[in-house]
């Protein structure tokens, strides 16, 4: 087991596992996610919501008795050390740096001591993994950041972050899915939709796929 955990009810439709980890775990994020790999097999589960360092499990009491669901669990979190996860589809993701579409980029130059490109180059280098979805439409939490790109979030939110921003906020980076105020450092931003609700299939993205960032130029943006 990669942390202990705790099942606790949630209202008398779910259970919430909670991992007892501080910050970013990839061990965590890998079980949790083997987790949902086994309980989507079964059909009494009527939602699997990952988050950092818990799953909430939504059931229906009615058909799906509470004590035979925590059972469920507990079976699972036994016997699922997942080993051979299948992984999620890897997404290449444009990303026009600074400027204009990062205007706090600056301000990860300073706490780290890097210039553009460095930050660049070491934000764009990992192949992250969507660890959850949450909290507009489309917003995509990825794995931990470099650790030279730590950095607090803004002081102040700003009232609008344009759709496709990218942006870090502590160890955490991830990509407003939508418009919307936040307080996220933005350094840079993606032409590509993470949720259209025009399209087959709204969400892009989904918990458990990889994100892989390929810098841009400002000219290319629009393109």
């Amino acid at each position: 087991m990669p942390a202990s955990y705790e099942i606790l009810p949630y209202g008398d439709s779910a259970y919430l596992i909670k991992f007892d980890v501080a910050g970013y775990s990839e061990a965590v994020t890998e079980h949790i996610h083997g987790l949902i790999a086994v309980l989507g097999k079964q059909r009494n589960w009527e939602e699997l919501v990952p988050g950092y360092n818990s799953l909430l499990a939504y059931f229906c009491p009615t058909t799906f008795p509470p004590q035979k669901a925590i059972g469920e669990l507990r079976k699972a979190l036994r016997t699922s050390r997942m080993p051979s996860i299948r992984r999620g589809k890897i997404i290449d993701i444009p990303v026009c740096y600074g400027g204009e579409y990062g205007p706090d980029m600056d301000n990860i130059m300073q706490s780290s001591g890097l210039t553009k490109s460095v930050v660049i180059k070491r934000h764009s280098r990992p192949v992250y993994k969507v660890c959850m979805m949450g909290f507009i439409p489309g917003f995509t939490f990825l794995s931990e950041a470099p650790k030279t790109l730590h950095h607090p979030r803004r002081e102040s939110p700003r009232n609008i972050v344009p759709a496709g921003s990218v942006g870090i906020a502590g160890w955490q980076t991830g990509i407003y899915g939508l418009e919307s105020p936040g307080g996220w450092q933005i350094i840079g931003r993606t032409p590509v939709k993470l949720f259209d609700g025009e399209r087959e299939t709204p969400f892009l993205l989904k918990a458990g796929d990889r994100v892989r960032f390929k810098p841009i130029k400002a000219g290319d943006f629009h393109d």
